[in-house]
Parts: structure tokens; C-alpha cells; sequence
């Protein structure tokens, strides 16, 4: 069983939408990989658009399972 926080945000350069898929950079595939059939926790946050950017929630927002990784 691994422990993984997946972090997103709506101004992330990633083709991202929790609520279908989470779109990586490839350093972290094994770590995903770990997490099959597990479930992470989702976290947005603060910054999400620019340096200065104060519109993220810096919540954790959601659960999830790893189903597969494509």
C-alpha cells in the first residue's frame, strides 16, 4: 500500500481532470505506479497561476483510487 497526494490545479500546464484522469510528468511514474489500486488524496494549492498567485483553495479536496496507469 502506498501514500501518494496528488497535487492540480485549474492553471496547470498538465491535461488534468480529477474527477476522470491525472496527467504526470514521467519522474513520477513509479511512485503513481506504487499507488495502483490504492486510494490518494488530492490537494490544490495556493499558487496557481504565476509566482504571486493567491486563487488556489491550499486545501486537500478529494479522494481517489488508482485504477490503471495508461
Amino acid at each position: 500500500m502506498a501514500k501518494a497526494v496528488f497535487t492540480t490545479s485549474e492553471s496547470s500546464a498538465y491535461d488534468a481532470q480529477p474527477e476522470v484522469r491525472y496527467h504526470f510528468p514521467k519522474t513520477y511514474l513509479r511512485q503513481a505506479e506504487a499507488a495502483t489500486g490504492d486510494l490518494i488524496v488530492y490537494y490544490e494549492p495556493r499558487r496557481t497561476a504565476g509566482p504571486r498567485s493567491r486563487t488556489g483553495r491550499q486545501a486537500y479536496f478529494a479522494v481517489a483510487r488508482v485504477l490503471r496507469i495508461e
